[in-house]
């Protein structure tokens, strides 16, 4: 059942997958060739970032025009708490997905090898923090109240890109380096796996309480 609520939410954004795949391909490479200094780590979040929030938003959308079809889906064999698990286990497959591909790019660009393992490791935790706050408000208050954020996002992207390319140089990941690196992989690990049980935990109890009529 919660397979099928996943690829539910998948046939919805499948006008836009196809979309969201070319911008994980293309702007790694538009990065090579106007600032191949940072080809590698911002190219790998930003695109990680907005192919998740995109697509999650356009299934909120969806289902904010579409009302009834929440109340037929529970009506159905579906509970609620497998709708609600089915956003997360979305999210983190489209997070895959974006790794798999850059993954596949970085043995084709060596410009992009300046990603670690740590980088994804620790954008995971970043992810899974803001979906540990995100879902859980967007399911209290509602679609249309939380995505003011989503425009401010847009909005200010432009300008945080453009301050990170700034700042990139005086900053660093070296200090990764003096981590145990199995620390830093099972502290980051569990810490996003903890984050999004109590999120979803949360977010199931706030929809089972939500009026669907």
């Amino acid at each position: 059942m919660l397979l099928q609520l996943v690829k539910k939410d998948f046939l919805i954004v499948k006008k836009y997958v196809l979309l969201m795949f070319l911008v994980c391909i293309i702007f790694p490479l538009f990065l090579i060739w106007r600032s191949p200094e940072y080809a590698g780590i911002l190219g790998f979040v930003l695109i990680t970032i907005f192919s998740i929030f995109m697509l999650l938003q356009y299934v909120s959308l969806k289902e904010t025009q579409y009302p009834k079809a929440s109340t037929l889906l529970c009506a159905l064999p579906f509970s609620r708490k497998n709708i609600v698990l089915s956003k997360y286990i979305f999210c983190i497959l489209i997070y895959l997905a974006c790794c798999l591909i850059f993954g596949i790019e970085t043995l084709l660009f060596p410009q992009l090898r300046n990603v670690g393992y740590e980088v994804p490791i620790l954008l995971f935790l970043v992810v899974s923090l803001f979906l540990g706050v995100y879902l859980p408000i967007q399911y209290k208050l509602g679609y249309e109240k939380t995505k003011l954020f989503f425009v401010v996002l847009i909005m200010a992207s432009p300008f945080v890109f453009a301050q990170s390319l700034k700042m990139e140089n005086s900053l660093s990941m070296s200090f990764l380096s003096n981590i145990n690196p199995v620390l830093l992989l099972a502290g980051s690990l569990i810490t996003s796996v903890l984050v999004l049980v109590i999120s979803s935990a949360i977010s199931v109890r706030i929809y089972k309480k939500a009026d669907l009529s």
